[in-house]
């Protein structure tokens, strides 16, 4: 502020200071220095030099000097004004130009105006132009974007949404400025609102001669600007304008990542910010509902996250748009007042940006969640891997990499000394030669090993890669391990690796990447066979029909186990939900039938003991199980269910579900007993054990519901059973469905 200055005089330099930071693009100090600046190199006070600044209605000082400092002043007003419009429209060339033409010819002829001006209303409140016919290309070029502060007498009808029909210029309220800057050719003008509840658009009409507006001028002006608004209206629904800085910013944050957006202010009619709305976002972004990208633009901050008003947060955004020092803001926690989501933890750093504020937020307890779960699925999948920089010298393991060489994570990795001396003797010489040319010379591999630690002799399956620069030099090794120890199908195990390797070089840091690394998994833990499983007697195929959407670990199983004798055992079963939770289940039940099938061959035993195991464990789902025992001695097929579909017999040429004896779902009480029944299959019978995806209703057997799938299985007893289940499709694609087909070979069969 000027020495001495006090009063009207410092509300006029202020006033003026204000203009040329908006104009200008600068700080308050900035504009306040340039200031002073022009009332130094005019010779006048600061207060002269704001008054030719702001077009004040004081009587100007005939002295030249002061003439000068107005031509500056308007030229270095009208100079940044053009600067700051970032789509300036060429004259004739705006969205609403024949608009405009038809406006300032009838206006011209009802109420004697000379040239016309339209502009859009912005979601921060300035105003850009969309159409003119009359106005100079130098007022076009200047005034294509007018700010919403300093208040000009357009911006004002807009709050309002009312008319102003000024006769004289000079009239104007103090430090308002007019439209066309200081000096303009109209000394009349008259200004209405387009639109309903909230102005869309305003209209100027100016007038070259005085005018008095009696109020059929005021009349004429309204009727015809009302005649036209339905228009205005709608092309600017179909077709909206934005600023250019909102549209450069939208293309600025579509290329970034991160979350990134930009908002701006919503005022009051005294100009206090009460709301801020999203006008560009990148494709990263996402709130707290879900929403996420462009699917944010337009989003009330005050009505879609109400607990952020008046907090730190609420505060910075203001006080950044008014200084222009960006800010962080955070961490912090946002608590949502809708019911189902959760608090959550954020930091948001802040910026001005154009007529607005970018920013751009983390979410602490996302990057938490996503670690637990992978490390849920390192545990489930007996997982681990590790990061070797051999720039900097730096090792990360993982947590599962630890478990898996039973090292304590407080001692850190092993050099790769210690490693090798825990190779088995018998696979050192074959392995270390491999692991000195990964490390040396940045050459993938595919391992399988052994290690003995502490006595306890363990299989591994390694897979390495490497990132190397230009010249060949290794940077760094990326490697993940699997403990394939307690896998009687180790090979089968191995090759079902290949999609969860080819995450490694991502890090594992997206939800799409775990989505991935599960449906890996759920492959290694339920291996699928590609042909026939020739047992004694009997011929299985076994399919698996995923559901049409597959992102989550599904619990459908089966299980074949040969037995002494030549007598087989074949399970069916289904665990409740999805995940990995249903995955852990699946893969312990299928697992247990396998070992409890040495001690017992009963069906209804054998669901008794998988009962208590799910039930003793509170974590675990409950689970629906068809365990089914075949003699080839007497051809009988005794069967036992739990909660499960009944088998299906396809004989003669029909299919018909066999009777289920009783059965409770596993797991849900302690005490539950199965029944077993006995079936006596006939040379070329086929007996289905299947999951409920098949049937259109979960826990409906009875024949209504059944009745599809039977009538479509009959006169198919005489495919192979491989083409037999290849036939089925899902009745419930919204699940997955697991089928096993056994069939009594002929004779003749061999």
């Amino acid at each position: 502020m000027a020495p001495g200055a006090d009063g009207p005089l410092a509300a006029l330099i202020d006033a003026a200071v204000a203009v040329l930071a908006e104009r200008l693009e600068c700080s308050v100090g900035e504009a306040r220095q340039r200031l002073r600046e022009l009332a130094n190199r005019s010779g006048v006070s600061e207060a002269e030099t704001a008054a030719a600044v702001l077009d004040s209605t004081r009587p100007p000082n005939p002295e030249a000097p002061f003439e000068e400092v107005r031509r500056m002043a308007t030229a270095a007003a009208n100079e940044a004004a053009a600067m700051a419009a970032r789509a300036v429209a060429a004259p004739g060339r705006e969205p609403l130009a024949d608009l405009a033409g038809t406006l300032r010819e009838r206006l011209a002829r009802e109420a004697g105006s000379d040239a016309v001006a339209v502009y859009a209303v912005e979601p921060d409140g300035s105003l850009q132009l969309v159409g003119a016919a009359g106005v100079p290309a130098a007022v076009v070029d200047a005034w294509s974007r007018v700010p919403a502060h300093p208040p000009t007498e357009a911006g004002y009808v807009a709050r309002t949404r009312e008319p102003l029909f000024l006769a004289d210029r000079t009239a104007t309220p103090p430090h308002y400025l007019l439209v066309g800057g200081p000096g303009a050719e109209w000394p009349s003008r008259a200004v209405v609102p387009v639109g309903g509840e909230a102005a869309v658009a305003v209209v100027v009409a100016f007038f070259v001669k005085q005018q008095p507006f009696p109020p059929a001028v005021q009349d004429a002006v309204t009727r015809v600007v009302g005649d036209v608004a339905g228009e205005i209206v709608e092309r600017l629904r179909v077709h909206p304008h934005q600023a250019g800085w909102i549209t450069d910013a939208q293309s600025m944050l579509d290329a970034m990542p991160g979350a990134v957006g930009v908002s701006v202010p919503i005022r009051d009619p005294a100009g206090e910010i009460v709301d801020w709305v999203v006008v560009a976002a990148s494709p990263e972004a996402t709130d707290v509902t879900g929403k996420r990208g462009r699917e944010l633009v337009g989003t009330s901050t005050a009505t879609a996250y109400p607990t952020i008003v008046g907090t730190e947060l609420w505060h910075s955004l203001a006080q950044v748009l008014d200084s222009g020092r960006p800010r962080e803001v955070g961490p912090f926690t946002y608590l949502a007042q809708v019911p189902g989501i959760e608090p959550a933890v954020f930091t948001v750093r802040i910026s001005r940006f154009g007529g607005g504020i970018l920013l751009t937020w983390t979410r602490h307890d996302e990057e938490r969640r996503l670690a637990s779960r992978i490390a849920q699925t390192e545990r489930l999948g007996r997982l681990g891997w590790g990061e070797w920089d051999l720039t900097t010298g730096e090792v990360y393991w993982s947590a599962g990499l630890y478990a898996i060489f039973r090292r304590d994570p407080e001692a850190g990795p092993p050099t790769l000394e210690e490693a090798a001396d825990q190779l088995h003797p018998q696979d050192a010489p074959r392995i270390a030669p491999q692991l000195a040319r990964v490390f040396e010379h940045g050459q993938p591999a595919d391992l399988n090993y052994r290690i003995v630690i502490g006595g306890e002799e363990r299989h591994l399956r390694a897979r390495f890669e490497t990132i190397r620069d230009r010249t060949g030099r290794v940077l760094k090794v990326y490697g993940i391990v699997q403990d394939v120890s307690a896998r009687e199908a180790a090979a089968r195990d191995r090759a079902r690796l290949v999609d969860i390797e080819a995450e490694l070089a991502e890090r594992l840091r997206s939800q799409q990447t775990e989505h991935r690394l599960v449906t890996a998994l759920q492959q290694i833990i339920l291996p699928i066979p590609t042909g026939v499983l020739h047992l004694p007697e009997l011929d299985v195929a076994v399919r698996y029909l995923p559901a049409e959407v597959v992102s989550r670990v599904g619990g459908d199983w089966y299980d074949v186990v040969e037995l002494p004798g030549g007598r087989s055992l074949l399970a069916v079963g289904d665990v409740a939900g999805h995940g990995i939770t249903a995955a852990a289940t699946m893969a312990r039940l299928r697992h247990s039938v396998a070992a409890l099938a040495v001690t017992s061959t009963d069906p209804g035993e054998l669901l008794r003991y998988l009962n208590r195991i799910v039930h003793d464990d509170a974590s675990e789902p409950t689970a629906t199980v068809v365990v089914a025992h075949f003699d080839p001695v007497t051809r009988a097929l005794t069967w036992a269910q739990a909660g499960h579909p009944p088998p299906i017999l396809l004989s003669g040429g029909t299919a018909a579900a066999l009777t289920r004896p009783p059965g409770m779902i596993v797991g849900a009480r302690p005490d539950s007993t199965y029944e077993t029944v006995t079936t006596t299959l006939a040379e070329g019978d086929t007996v289905l054990l299947y999951t409920d995806g098949l049937i259109e209703r979960r826990g409906s057997y009875d024949a209504d519901w059944l009745g599809p799938l039977l009538r479509s299985l009959a006169g198919t007893g005489d495919l192979p059973v491989d083409a037999l289940i290849e036939r089925l499709q899902p009745a419930n694609p919204g699940d997955d469905t697991c089928v096993l087909a056994l069939r009594l070979r002929p004779a003749d069969a061999g």
